[in-house]
């Protein structure tokens, strides 16, 4: 197991949470936390003063991975300006950005910064929360490939260097989410998946108002 929650964004203060994390933990039943995340970056809609606060929440984070408690500390839906108010206060670097990410949501300007800075990304919803799943442009590509559009959409993740995160209950379906390692995905194809129109997009942080 590795075992990775989150900071909700409505805690914003530094006591506030190392009072989260604590209570995760004893949630959790554990001593230490495989990586810890904040879940959105606080943005200048909500308050002038975004940077301030989410140095404080990075200053609760570090201190509990100097102490011990946490194998790693990352982001959740940052952008390249939430890094960079970060790294002008704080001592260690996000270790991961966790974003949404899928064809028709390709976040090149997010990842491209992130992995020339040695920040790991995850991608939740790598199937657009499952509305690329009948995709007319997915579906005709995984018939050529003889897969799922479910794994062509992981395997593109992968051949960029990203961690996809694909959630299913189903015993079968997370089986067949795990057998991506036999086929690989062509440049060409891999650019068409790569520059798709915008597809179940999700919100922009900057316009998020919590």
């Amino acid at each position: 197991l590795f075992i990775t929650t989150k900071l909700p964004s409505d805690i914003k203060t530094y006591e506030g949470v190392k009072d989260h994390f604590a209570e995760s933990l004893e949630s959790l039943g554990i001593d230490c936390l495989d990586l810890y995340l904040i879940h959105w970056p606080c943005v200048e809609k909500v308050s002038p003063d975004w940077k301030e606060i989410n140095v404080s929440t990075w200053k609760a984070f570090e201190d509990a991975y100097k102490a011990g408690k946490i194998r790693a500390i990352g982001v959740s839906n940052f952008q390249k300006k939430h890094y960079d108010a970060l790294a002008e206060r704080c001592d260690i670097k996000p270790m991961v950005n966790q974003i949404e990410c899928h064809p028709g949501q390709p976040q090149n300007e997010t990842i491209a910064y992130c992995q020339t800075n040695g920040i790991l990304v995850e991608a939740w919803s790598p199937m657009g929360r499952g509305k690329l799943l009948d995709h007319p442009l997915l579906t005709e590509m995984a018939d050529k490939y003889g897969v799922s559009v479910a794994q062509l959409c992981i395997r593109w993740c992968l051949q960029r260097g990203i961690v996809p995160l694909p959630k299913s209950v189903t015993p079968d379906r997370i089986r067949e989410n795990a057998r991506v390692y036999d086929f690989a995905i062509s440049q060409e194809d891999m650019a068409v998946l790569t520059g798709m129109p915008p597809a179940a997009t999700s919100h922009d942080p900057d316009e998020i108002d919590f």
